[in-house]
């Protein structure tokens, strides 16, 4: 009697299909806001990198992948993104409680924080005495980045309270933060060694027909060459399969993008004036005149008014030095700045016209020098 392999033969892969309209909201433990947007949330974290027993707060840096529109995390001495000089911008992952969500698995939020609105809560910190287990609300100025922090009044989580629902957060994301962010760097880091190898090998069959790659440009097309084009649809289909493989992995993407996301989504809003207003302002200017409204020298931040009354907000660049006693409330200062992925100006220079001489005066008769008659006007 022949005997029969207990192995099973593996099944074919499947098309993950939407069933319910729950499962269409695919639910995220990533939060995001859009403009005018606010939460209210208990702060699960202080806002100190230096706390070791922080478990909802985890800072990191990252830098913008203009080719994947997406965050990578820096890798450190292996960044490649570092080895080409790109600068790295400062992020942050908070834990929030929303107590007022029905389901237990609604009541953890990861929110991700920029630079200014790290600044901000600090600031809010410091002047609370803190902010574990307190009330606060966060609101979405602008599509710039700029949020507002405030910390409510109340009874803040007691210490059984919060243990409870840290024990909860533990729950929810039993890698913690930090592993979150490790899991993402990997299959970024992944996805760009995938990329720059699909690069070598179009390299060597020929550099001149076939379209390249490089990781922080554009995509270089040769209208004639259609099986070219089609291999790079299917290079963005396998990108897209890939996120596809971890939920998890796609919403720190999805969170990480959030700016980027946003600006897509107020784009193609035609309804929303002005917001297509603000899509046509240029990213880039050169030699405009602002005065100065108000400066933050701690943190080179500049708030400026231009010549129509319109008022800015602007960071110092880096390598950028400012006379700050010479550039102050009410100067009027020439800038370069530039629009950076998140939208926020950068200022690349900073001058202070310089007054105009004032006129010279005619001498007195006394002091001038006799006039010389012309050849045409002598005496013959």
């Amino acid at each position: 009697m022949a005997r029969t392999s207990s192995r099973r033969k593996p099944k074919a892969p499947q098309v993950r299909s939407v069933r319910t309209k729950e499962d269409r909201k695919r639910p995220s433990v990533f939060m995001r806001l859009k403009t005018d947007e606010a939460f209210k949330g208990v702060a699960l974290f202080e806002p100190d990198p230096e706390l070791e027993d922080n478990p909802g707060y985890y800072e990191y840096y990252d830098h913008w992948d203009q080719q994947g529109q997406q965050y990578v995390p820096c890798a450190g001495d292996q960044c490649p993104f570092c080895a080409v000089n790109d600068n790295p911008s400062t992020r942050a992952l908070t834990v929030w409680y929303m107590p007022d969500a029905g389901d237990k698995k609604d009541q953890i939020k990861v929110f991700t924080m920029n630079y200014s609105t790290i600044n901000e809560i600090s600031d809010e910190a410091e002047e609370e005495d803190g902010i574990l287990g307190k009330s606060v609300r966060i609101k979405r100025l602008s599509d710039k980045g700029d949020y507002r922090v405030r910390v409510l009044s109340g009874k803040p989580l007691s210490a059984t309270e919060r243990k409870k629902v840290m024990a909860l957060l533990e729950e929810q994301l039993p890698d913690g933060l930090e592993g979150l962010v490790q899991k993402q760097l990997v299959t970024q880091l992944e996805r760009l060694k995938a990329i720059d190898a699909l690069e070598d090998d179009d390299d060597d069959d020929d550099d001149d027909e076939i379209p390249t790659r490089s990781r922080r440009g554009k995509a270089v097309e040769e209208d004639d060459e259609d099986e070219d084009e089609d291999e790079d649809d299917e290079e963005e289909e396998d990108e897209e399969d890939e996120d596809e493989e971890d939920e998890e992995d796609e919403d720190e993407e999805e969170e990480d993008d959030e700016d980027e996301e946003e600006e897509d989504d107020e784009e193609d809003d035609d309804e929303e004036e002005e917001e297509e207003e603000e899509d046509e302002e240029p990213t880039a200017i050169s030699g405009e005149e602002y005065e100065i409204i108000k400066v933050q020298e701690r943190d080179e931040i500049f708030d400026l008014k231009d010549s129509d009354g319109k008022k800015v907000k602007m960071w110092l660049g880096e390598g950028n030095d400012v006379d700050y006693s010479a550039v102050k409330k009410g100067v009027k200062v020439k800038i370069d700045a530039e629009q950076d992925e998140e939208g926020d100006w950068i200022i690349t220079n900073i001058s202070v016209p310089k007054a105009r001489a004032p006129r010279q005066t005619r001498k007195p008769a006394s002091t001038r020098k006799p006039a010389t008659r012309t050849r045409s006007t002598r005496k013959k």
